[in-house]
Order: structure tokens, then sequence, then C-alpha cells
């Protein structure tokens, strides 16, 4: 893989630390010229001033001090003086190993389920989140980032290469996909929840209040088919037949245990059985789904009704009274306000994004050590040194100052214990 160099705009903390790193380079530089201009000048005049025989001992291990550690903070980053010495240029040489050895702490000690739970433990995700989303222009922002994509979204179908790779990719697979094994699996959830029954009661409410709204159109309509009989006639019938009917109704409505709600549950499983097994059954419900397909992309009819809704759409959002706006913020608000009401709901939010959260990092833990690792690696080995050494280099040069005051201080010490000595 190629080694991939980052030219990016310093930010103002880079430049703050290049700044720190020269002005530390150069208070270190000056010590050791200091060091060495002192060497000098003692040695020339210690014969007309014996005491300088301290400050030559005090420069002697200043300078050494100072260009021992100078050359130890050098070959860290890089060989002193160009020259090809052993062991120098750690960083750019050992950069494999150390994104290796970096990605390896962070899987073990950093992305652990348990590190990451009781860190995220202590912060409440799902209030924050509440409270940033309550603020008005936190829901506006959020508001226009998710409604500027309706329009897009509505064209979608019409967009030509949206078109091409969902009739290459997507269709085929649709059309092998066994819709009536999963409609057979919806029912059989509905049937075993029991919501085919409240179903079955709201179908029969409806039936019934439909029947009682539209009794004289039916009336009307068998009249018409009913040319011989006279009219009082038919309209006893038709009352006669919407009072037995509307009375089973309420029947069926009134009592759990009527027989006619065992037929339509009975009903239903034997659709459930067909649905899984019945071979006419998956091809009509493939034949289906290609007809849904078909119509949704390609007819006319949809594709006016998408471009209507998507410039109806665009005509709101480019209003500052905007309806799609204003509903979409006011049901975010709205959401956010009622989760700070809500304990219970902040608290199971919060249990399943720190069950996401442990999940995610005992399945990809490793896997984002790796990608550390790799990322590393395909950086070029001279600007990584570079963008460590502008992180520790400004205390690094501290090492070099320290280098020459410490180094001095030793010096005359121990020319103090070599006079005590003779």
């Amino acid at each position: 893989m190629p080694c991939m160099t980052y030219q990016a705009m310093p930010s103002a903390r880079a430049i703050l630390k290049q700044t720190q790193l020269d002005r530390g380079r150069r208070l270190a530089s000056t010590l050791l010229c200091a060091s060495l201009a002192l060497l000098v000048v003692s040695v020339l005049y210690q014969s007309l001033w014996p005491w300088l025989r301290w400050l030559q001992a005090f420069a002697e291990a200043s300078a050494i001090g100072a260009i021992a550690d100078w050359y130890a903070v050098v070959a860290l980053f890089r060989r002193p003086l160009g020259l090809p010495i052993r062991h120098t240029a750690i960083i750019p040489r050992n950069k494999d190993a150390i994104g290796e050895g970096l990605g390896e702490f962070v899987a073990q000690y950093l992305l652990t389920p348990e590190t990451i739970g009781n860190k995220l433990a202590r912060y409440d995700m799902a209030r924050h989140l509440a409270a940033w989303l309550a603020m008005p222009a936190n829901a506006t922002a959020v508001a226009n980032s998710c409604t500027s994509f309706i329009p897009g979204l509505l064209r979608a179908p019409d967009d030509t290469d949206i078109r091409r790779f969902f009739d290459i990719n997507v269709v085929p697979r649709l059309k092998e996909f066994d819709a009536a094994g999963l409609a057979s699996r919806i029912v059989q959830v509905l049937v075993d929840a029991g919501l085919h029954r409240l179903a079955l009661e709201r179908c029969l409410i409806a039936f019934d209040s439909w029947l009682l709204a539209n009794e004289a159109l039916i009336r009307t309509k068998f009249a018409e088919a009913s040319k011989y009989t006279p009219a009082l006639l038919d309209s006893y019938i038709v009352r006669k037949f919407l009072e037995g009917i509307r009375s089973l109704v309420h029947d069926v409505v009134a009592h759990p245990q009527h027989p006619l709600r065992d037929q339509f549950e009975a009903a239903l499983q034997k659709l459930v059985l067909e649905l899984r097994q019945s071979p006419q059954y998956r091809d009509v419900a493939r034949t289906w789904l290609h007809g849904v397909l078909e119509d949704f992309s390609g007819d006319d009819r949809f594709r006016r009704l998408r471009d209507t809704l998507a410039s109806r759409a665009e005509a709101d959002l480019a209003k500052t009274d905007s309806l799609l706006r204003h509903y979409a913020i006011a049901l975010i608000t709205a959401l956010a306000q009622g989760l700070l009401r809500d304990p219970v709901v902040l608290e199971r939010l919060n249990d399943a994004w720190l069950a996401l959260a442990r999940n995610a990092a005992h399945r990809h833990g490793n896997q984002i050590s790796t990608v550390i690792a790799e990322v590393l690696k395909s950086w070029d080995a001279n600007e990584v040194s570079r963008k460590i050494e502008l992180e520790i280099g400004g205390d690094l040069q501290f090492i070099r100052i320290n280098g020459a005051i410490v180094g001095g201080t030793v010096g005359v010490a121990l020319h103090a214990c070599t006079l005590l000595l003779r």
C-alpha cells in the first residue's frame, strides 16, 4: 500500500504547537552555544584567572550534557546530522510496529465492552440528546437537514443512474424474493398476537357504519336491478336484508366466542399454510410484486405523482413559513420534550444505547485495532515522525535544556570532589 502524506491547512492548535517547539529549540541551542562559548573562554583565559577552572568544569559538563540530550532527542525522529548511525530515526523506522502496538493497546484496554460501558454509563446520552433537540435552533437545524432530502427522494426513481442501479442490482433480487412466505409469517405473527380478532372487530364495525350510511344507495341499486317488483317490496327486502346483516355483525362483535370468529381464524391458519407451501401462491405473490415494481418505476401516473409531490415540496421548502419544515420542527421538539418528561423511556433508551455500544466493542474491537494499524502503516514515515514531534517535541526540548543545566551543575560538583580528593 503506498504511503499517504497529508498536507491539510494547519490548525490554530498546530500553529501554537509549532511555535512552542521552535521556541524550545532556540532556547536549547542557545544554551549549548553558550556552554561551548564559556568553555572556550575559560580555557583561553584560565592562565590569567585560575578560578576559571570552575567555569571550565561547568561548561564542559554542560556542553556534554546538552550534546548528549540533543543526540537522544534527534535520534527519536531522524538521523543526527543525516549520518547513517544505527538505532536512530527510531519513530520512522518503527512506524508499523507503533501502529500495531497502538491498535492492540486500544483494542485491549480502551475498546473493551467493560471500558465502553463504564464510561458511557456516566453520560446520560438520551437526556443530553433530548435536551439538545428541545432547543429551537437545534430542532430547526435538524428539521432543515431532514426535509431537504424529501424532493430528491421523491425524484430518485426517475434518476437514470439510480434507476439503472436499481434495475440491475435490486429488481432481480426482489423478483426472487419469497413474498408469499413473508406474508405467511406476518399473518402468523398477527394471529399469535391475537390482533386478527381486533382487526376483525374494527372491520365489522366499519362495515356496519358503512351499511347504515349507505342504506339509501343500496336500496336504489337494488331497485335498478329489480325492475319488475314494486318499490315497497324492494324497500322491505333491502331493509330486512340490512337488518339481518347488521344483526349478525353486532352478534359477532359482541360475543368473543361467536362461531364466525373461529371460522375466520381457521381461514387465516389455512391461508398461512397455503402461503407457506403452495407453489401457486408463491407464483401469484411474485407476479404481484413484479407488477408493483413495474408500475411504481415505469407507470406514467406514478411518475407524474412523484414529480408533483417533489415540486410541491420544493415550493413549500423555499418559503420562510414552510409547512413541512414547521411540522418537522414541531414533531422533533415535541418528541424531545416528551422524552425529557419521561425518565422511564430515557432509561430504556440509555440501556439500548449502552447495549449497542458494548456489542459493537465486543464484535468490532479487533477490527478497529486493525484499522488503526493499517492507517498508520499507510502514512508517510517522515510525516508521522513530524506529527509526533510536533505534539511532544516542545517538552523534549526541555530535556536538552535540563541536560545543559544539570550537566553543568554536576560538572562543578565533580570538580569540587576532585579538589577535595587531592
